[in-house]
């Protein structure tokens, strides 16, 4: 029993009746605070649970439509000019492929080197014939199917070849600006390196293919997509590591493919592989920025772009070109 009411018996009734209203204030002033500090606790709860579904449990995002991978960003439907745009890029590619394999355009004195495959620059090469064939292809039966009077371009999906190409071309687009980057900033010396008509196909000509191809085209770029880029990094880095581990050689005999991917320097090495990586995730946003600038100045030239992850309620026929 609490002290005030120890001498409860000797106290008139009024103070028996205060005594007792005091405990029961203090009782709800005590409930009170209970229920206050349970109910914050459960707002806090249910908005640490609500950041969480957001930021875990994203709804996913609808794919591109499958229509995105065979026209134009300026048009709906495939035009005769688009069709030979498609085959001069796949011929560009391949002229400057079979320049790089028995080096024309060059002052180099070496035929049919067995070095070709190790270089990263040629891989972007294959990257690139190859997205350029997987366009021509898709192109080229969208322009043969649309000369049907039934056809419908929205009941186009985006199969697997839509989703190869798609693949190809973020992956290309990536890898040709970093190489370019990379060999002129970190690579190009001069004392070994010259300034010929193939040097610049190599390293410039295939970024100015991809950056036409890349205001020309529908394709979508995505920021969760990085990935795809990183995966070409990885592959070589882990072929360079094989490369040396072997004992290969680089043109000139030495036991590396380049000088800054030099695995005798572990650390120094291992820390270029990084910061390439950071610069590619880089390289990645920065191409998906630009996209979504692309595609407002589209939509603000008044030019039939769409959005992406709709398909078009209704569509006017357009006359083929």
């Amino acid at each position: 029993m609490p002290p005030e009411c120890e001498e409860m018996e000797d106290r008139s009734m009024p103070e028996k009746i205060s005594c007792i209203d005091g405990r029961i204030k203090d009782h709800l002033r005590f409930a009170a605070a209970t229920t206050l500090c349970g109910r914050r606790a459960m707002v806090n709860k249910i908005w640490c649970q609500d950041v969480v579904r957001k930021l875990f449990h994203r709804k996913e995002e609808p794919l591109p439509h499958g229509r995105l991978f065979s026209e134009p960003k300026c048009q709906k439907h495939v035009a005769t000019w688009y069709l030979l745009y498609r085959g001069l890029i796949f011929a560009a590619w391949v002229t400057i492929m079979v320049c790089s394999i028995f080096q024309f355009g060059t002052v180099s004195t070496t035929i049919l080197d067995n070095k070709w495959p190790i270089f990263l620059t040629n891989w972007d090469l294959v990257l690139g014939v190859s997205q350029a064939l997987f366009g021509l292809f898709l192109t080229s039966r969208r322009w043969k199917l649309q000369k049907a009077s039934d056809f419908d371009s929205r009941g186009l999906t985006l199969g697997l070849t839509e989703k190869v190409y798609w693949f190809l071309f973020v992956v290309t687009m990536n890898t040709a600006l970093c190489v370019s980057i990379t060999y002129w900033c970190g690579v190009y010396d001069p004392k070994i390196h010259h300034l010929d008509p193939l040097n610049y196909m190599l390293h410039v000509c295939n970024s100015i293919l991809m950056i036409i191809d890349f205001v020309v085209t529908s394709i979508p770029f995505k920021l969760k997509n990085f990935w795809w880029c990183l995966t070409i990094v990885f592959l070589y880095v882990t072929f360079s590591l094989i490369y040396y581990l072997a004992g290969g050689l680089d043109r000139n005999g030495h036991h590396y493919i380049y000088k800054i991917l030099d695995w005798k320097k572990p650390l120094q090495t291992t820390w270029v592989c990084i910061v390439e990586a950071v610069f590619t995730i880089v390289v990645h946003f920065i191409i998906c920025l630009l996209d979504g600038v692309k595609h407002r100045l589209y939509a603000k030239a008044g030019r039939k772009s769409f959005d992406l992850t709709q398909t078009p309620v209704s569509e006017k026929r357009t006359d083929i070109v």
